[in-house]
């Protein structure tokens, strides 16, 4: 899609993946270190409440005497020893005897709490330990036993992912506000490109009087238009010096050729001529209205070009213009048998009727010219939402398709179907996309050799 080319659309695409990249690793991050701090402060409580149980076990003090005298009380039970009353359900303890096998467990002990292995109890002080939802201390207490003292870590966790979750919709959150002010920061960015664009857009279109204007003058872009105003200030003074010398030139060889047309014509009024005079001095005037014809389109191409040619835009029914401009072109069909029909379909549209005119009598003129012997040139009009079309086609032998991209450039004559015996200077399609441009629309070709051409004029209504 043309949107996701522009360079606008990729700024804001790699903004947001910057700003994803950034907010993801950094809540990775805040999230690893959170839960590392939840493990550290976890294991330092294990360590304080297993090293509480040995000493209770240990203690110097003479162990309390049963009621009956019979010896020595039983510690109490390690649910009372190693969780407070407040957290019973998260911290639990069991105890092993020297071969492993439980002796006691808290009611909160999971029941597959494993024995502690050789070399924890080898060692002295608390060895700590994980499974799966569980941290363990273990530790070895005077008598030869065991202790595991662990805790359930699924309610600590649950409270960490829900601290992670707020977290993650407060950044999605914050990762739109971002994109949104990144957009418009893009946006006030880019504003001056698409100032030049439009400008450059205009200036292509003919008017090379509009210039780029930018505030900062010594920033990168203001830099940058005043380099785009002097090229555009020197196309400027070479287009109007083109088109002042092609009207200059035009105008003074519109007097010769009248006199050679004036004198050719008194010379072929002569009776008493002999032949050979005669077929010499048609020459010169059939020479002499080709030029005149080349001068007149020289002399239309330069007001074009110099915008001394200002456009009407009234209304007007296309298909209205076009019946007329058939009734006027249907003689130069009828020497080579060739059939005009015409498919018009109310066509209204805002436009210039005189050079609307042009543009019809220069497609159906070519159209009638290029066209083989006997064949038909087929004229159409119709009008739809997007504006209106005028649709030339005829029998020809088309045009080559290395040929098609220059049928509008001036002067340009394909070899075999823009010949120069057809009497034409190959300015005809030149004007007719002037004109057309002129009036916001566009002139196209398609062709096919050997199955003629069709030029299509799209308006806007």
């Amino acid at each position: 899609m043309k949107a996701f080319r522009s360079i606008g659309w990729r700024l804001q695409f790699w903004h947001g993946v910057m700003l994803c990249a950034v907010l993801a690793g950094g809540g990775a991050a805040a999230y690893k270190y959170q839960r590392a701090a939840l493990c550290r402060a976890t294991d330092e409580e294990l360590e304080r409440r297993a090293g509480a149980w040995v000493r209770l076990q240990n203690s110097d003090r003479p162990p309390p005497r049963r009621p009956d005298n019979r010896g020595p009380a039983r510690p109490r039970p390690p649910e009372e020893n190693a969780a407070d009353p407040d957290d019973r359900g998260n911290w639990y303890a069991v105890r092993f005897n020297q071969v492993g096998e439980m002796l006691s467990r808290s009611a909160s002990a999971p029941a597959d709490c494993p024995p502690p292995e050789a070399f924890t109890l080898q060692r002295r002080g608390p060895s700590l330990r994980a499974r799966d939802l569980y941290r363990e201390a273990v530790i070895r207490t005077g008598d030869g036993e065991s202790l595991v003292v662990g805790c359930n870590m699924a309610t600590r966790l649950r409270s960490l992912n829900q601290v992670a979750g707020q977290s993650a919709a407060a950044a999605a959150a914050l990762l739109a506000v971002a994109l949104l002010v990144g957009r418009w920061l893009v946006g006030r960015a880019l504003r001056p490109i698409a100032e030049i664009s439009a400008t450059a857009q205009e200036i292509a279109r003919g008017d090379l009087s509009r210039r780029v204007f930018h505030r900062e003058q010594d920033s990168e872009l203001g830099q940058l238009t005043a380099v785009l105003n002097s090229t555009f200030e020197r196309l400027e003074t070479v287009f109007r010096r083109q088109a002042q010398f092609t009207a200059d030139a035009a105008h003074e060889l519109r007097t010769p050729v009248s006199i050679i047309l004036t004198h050719t014509q008194n010379a072929l009024a002569v009776p008493e001529m002999a032949e050979e005079h005669r077929e010499a001095f048609a020459a010169c005037q059939r020479a002499a209205q080709r030029m005149r014809a080349l001068l007149e389109s020289l002399l239309r191409l330069a007001r074009l070009d110099s915008r001394e040619e200002v456009m009407r835009h009234e209304p007007l029914d296309l298909a209205a213009r076009t019946a007329a401009m058939l009734d006027a072109l249907r003689p130069l069909a009828v020497p080579r048998r060739i059939t005009l029909t015409a498919e018009l379909a109310p066509a209204a549209c805002q436009g210039d009727p005189e050079w609307l005119d042009q543009v019809i009598t220069n497609l159906v003129d070519n159209a009638i010219k290029y066209n083989s012997d006997g064949g038909q040139v087929r004229v159409t009009t119709r009008s739809g939402p997007a504006g209106v079309e005028l649709v030339v086609a005829d029998d020809g032998p088309g045009i080559a398709p290395d040929d098609l991209p220059h049928v509008f450039e001036r002067f340009y004559r394909a070899d075999h179907s823009r010949s120069r015996t057809t009497g034409g200077a190959g300015l005809g399609l030149a004007i007719a996309r002037i004109i057309v441009e002129a009036h916001f629309g566009a002139i196209t070709v398609e062709s096919t050799p050997g199955h003629g051409a069709t030029f299509t004029v799209r308006l806007p209504v």
